[in-house]
């Protein structure tokens, strides 16, 4: 359906890409350059990590041309988990220099930014793909043989493939299309990542598909939404509520947003249900797409869909979005009727601790009505009872927390980390692995009280508690933040919040100014530049401590 547009002149004229605009036509020649340079490589598997939806777009379909296997990451961290020879369109300009894989696996054959294709670093005039007549299409490109790998860590933080067929996209598309009824005069905006499951149908497959345009570059500040023409808005409740916890409004509102990846606050709904439609999606990496709804608690089936309910209570889904056709998802629900049906909570999260069955949501619930608890997660990890909590309350203490749950179950979490918000991924679901490295360090973690923050610079308030374990024996009588502290979590901070895998013990000019103590007040000011994050430890433009971590 989509691949056959590339062997017609029929669709040259549409305007694939906005801002800057370019025409399929043209778009179809950097497609074809880029399938050369990948046929030049004997390697079989692309990894697509590419951030801009026009270079995703050009390296997607010129591996479908080269007939590669694809594979599609979120992040860099998990190429380290892929045991085979890849070629990494895309990649950043230090790996470029070096030649080298990052994973630490085998040298890669080619890694090479992506810009316009071929010869000198333009795009080759009259470079085209073959036109065919529809047997010799289908017997070149059937979408249903065309397999694209994706990864989901799902409620483990263990991350799995997950193997869907170009054909499976398509049909999840088709429906999206089908149920909203959306027109061709639409400007696909979006704020996540085409390799998720619900970016890849959303951001990708259902413009090319309907013949939507597509906003080149992809929403990451409230700014990027100056769209004045007709646009659907793709994103994630946790970017939402960002915006909206700055009083954000709409100079021009979208005609729709879809957001998926995490279940949807009733007020972030009535927040944006003032502007336009707000289309909560519910559904899997596994499944795609399975129910839709617009506030309240009760999903509408897609027309493509079907759901049951297996003896244990379980949804079982029935669709053309999925190889299988059919699968048993860890989600409870009440079905109302063929069409609709309430999510009650996920089976898995039924956790066993000291012979005793503990429900981690209900844990949640419980806590959650503490006056000072805003959000919390609670899991297990190395077999111990974690819980992260969200508070602007900076005299509570995980002991209070602690006491409070045992007027609800005498069974309550052992390691606790205060924060001021639950770590996302890009999809907007609860980033496992990032809780995990939280509880995985022995360090006292600093209490938050804000965070404003850019792709190139972040400011945040915190405070290291006096309580806190780095402050024991240093000094008695005088306690002083040590200094390998300070440069801990400058780095971590900014690692996490630029994205960053920043070198091991790779600093300079690093000038530690003042004595810094527990209970203070302190602004850490991150610089990200092009080579460096400076880092800047302030109090009432006092300087403490700075310096410079090299990348």
């Amino acid at each position: 359906m989509i691949l056959e547009k590339f062997f017609t002149d029929k669709y040259d004229d549409w305007t694939v890409f906005v801002n800057p605009d370019m025409k399929f036509g043209e778009f179809k020649r950097y497609v074809a350059g880029q399938t050369k340079e990948f046929e030049k490589s004997e390697k079989e598997n692309v990894v697509l990590l590419c951030e801009n939806y026009f270079d995703f777009a050009v390296n997607f379909f010129a591996a479908v041309f080269a007939r590669k296997n694809i594979h599609l990451l979120t992040d860099r961290t998990r190429l380290s988990l892929l045991d085979f020879e890849y070629i990494l369109p895309g990649a950043p300009e230090d790996i470029v220099e070096e030649n080298l894989d990052i994973s630490g696996n085998k040298p890669l054959l080619e890694i090479k930014d992506f810009g316009p294709p071929a010869r000198g670093g333009q795009r080759v005039e009259g470079e085209t793909l073959p036109k065919m007549n529809k047997d010799s299409f289908i017997s070149h490109f059937d979408a249903a043989k065309i397999q694209v790998n994706l990864f989901t860590s799902g409620s483990t933080g263990v991350p799995k493939n997950i193997m869907k067929t170009l054909y499976n996209f398509e049909a999840e598309a088709q429906s999206v299309i089908d149920e909203f009824k959306l027109q061709d005069d639409y400007i696909i905006a979006s704020t996540t990542s085409s390799a998720h499951s619900f970016g890849m149908a959303f951001n990708f497959i259902v413009p090319f598909l309907g013949g939507f345009k597509i906003n080149r570059k992809k929403v990451e500040f409230p700014e990027h939404l100056n769209i004045k023409d007709k646009y659907i808005l793709i994103s994630t409740p946790s970017f939402m509520e960002k915006l909206a916890k700055y009083d954000f409004e709409f100079e021009y509102s979208p005609e729709k947003i879809f957001l998926a990846g995490a279940k949807m606050k009733p007020e972030l709904y009535d927040y944006y249900s003032r502007f336009t439609e707000v289309i909560d999606i519910y559904g899997s990496t596994e499944t795609g797409d399975i129910g839709w709804k617009q506030g309240g608690d009760i999903f509408n089936v897609f027309d493509a869909v079907e759901v049951d309910v297996a003896d244990d209570g379980r949804i079982i889904v029935k669709s053309e979005f999925f190889p299988s056709g059919e699968i048993v998802l860890n989600d409870l629900i009440e079905k109302l009727s063929e069409n609709n049906f309430i999510l009650k909570k996920r089976s898995d999260r039924i956790v066993k601790i000291q012979e005793k069955r503990i429900s981690l949501d209900e844990m949640e619930n419980n806590l959650k009505k503490h006056k000072s608890v805003k959000d919390c997660r609670c899991f297990v990890y190395d077999d111990k009872f974690c819980c992260a909590v969200v508070t602007d309350d900076v005299e509570i203490q995980s002991s209070d927390l602690r006491h409070f749950l045992l007027q609800f179950s005498e069974i309550v979490p052992k390691k606790w980390r205060i924060l001021d918000e639950i770590p996302k991924n890009m999809s907007g679901k609860i980033d496992t692995m990032k809780l995990r490295k939280l509880f995985g360090v022995n360090l006292s973690y600093p209490f938050i009280f804000s965070r404003q923050t850019d792709a190139s610079q972040a400011d945040l308030e915190l405070l290291f508690r006096k309580n806190s374990n780095f402050f024991n024996g240093h000094f008695d009588g005088m306690p002083v933040l040590p200094g390998v502290v300070q440069l801990y979590y400058a780095k971590f901070f900014a690692e996490d919040i630029f994205g960053l895998q920043l070198p091991h013990n790779e600093f300079k000019r690093v000038k530690f100014s003042n004595i810094m103590q527990p209970d203070t007040r302190f602004r850490l000011k991150l610089l990200n530049k092009e080579k460096s994050v400076e880092f800047t430890y302030m109090a009432d433009d006092k300087v403490y401590s700075s310096g410079i971590f090299v990348k």
